[in-house]
C-alpha cells in the first residue's frame, strides 16, 4: 500500500504539517510573490524598506507632504504676532472696523446696514486701514 505523502511548510523557522491543498496554495503564492519581485527589479522599482536599518525604518525617509512644514508654521506665527502688534497701533475705531470685517466675517453691506454708515465709506476706510497696516508690516 502506498504511503500517504506528508506536506510541510516552513513557518517561523519550523516545519509544520499541512494538507495538500494548503501546501500547493502556499507555494503558488510564494512563486507569484517571487515573480512580482523579479518583475519589479526588472522595471527598476525601488522599495523604501530597502533603506531599513536596525535604528530606522526606510519609510521614515518619505517626506510628509500633507503636514505643514515647521518652517512655515514658525513664519505664520511670526507674521501673526507682527500683525497683532501693527493692529494695536491703529486707532480704536480702525481696530473695531478690521475686527468686525475680518475676525467676525461680516460683509461691508451687513456693517453698513447695522451702523447706518454708507457701504462705500466703510469700504474706503477699510482700504485706507489696510494700506496703513501694510506699511506697518513692512517696517
Amino acid at each position: 500500500m502506498a504511503e500517504k505523502k506528508e506536506y510541510r511548510i516552513k513557518v517561523q523557522g519550523q516545519l509544520i504539517s499541512v494538507t495538500e491543498e494548503v501546501y500547493f496554495t502556499y507555494y503558488r503564492m510564494k512563486r507569484r510573490e517571487l515573480h512580482l519581485e523579479e518583475k519589479d527589479t526588472a522595471h527598476g522599482v525601488f522599495y523604501y524598506s530597502a533603506l531599513d536599518t536596525e535604528e530606522t525604518n526606510g519609510e521614515d525617509a518619505i517626506p510628509d507632504l500633507t503636514s505643514p512644514r515647521v518652517e512655515d508654521m514658525v513664519m505664520d506665527k511670526l507674521v501673526a504676532e507682527k500683525l497683532h502688534q501693527c493692529l494695536s497701533q491703529l486707532a480704536k475705531e480702525e481696530q473695531e472696523l478690521i475686527f468686525t470685517l475680518f475676525f467676525q466675517n461680516k460683509s461691508e453691506h451687513q456693517l453698513a446696514a447695522e451702523t447706518g454708515i454708507p457701504r462705500m465709506t466703510i469700504h474706503d476706510r477699510k482700504v485706507k486701514i489696510l494700506r496703513t497696516l501694510k506699511k506697518l508690516m513692512e517696517k
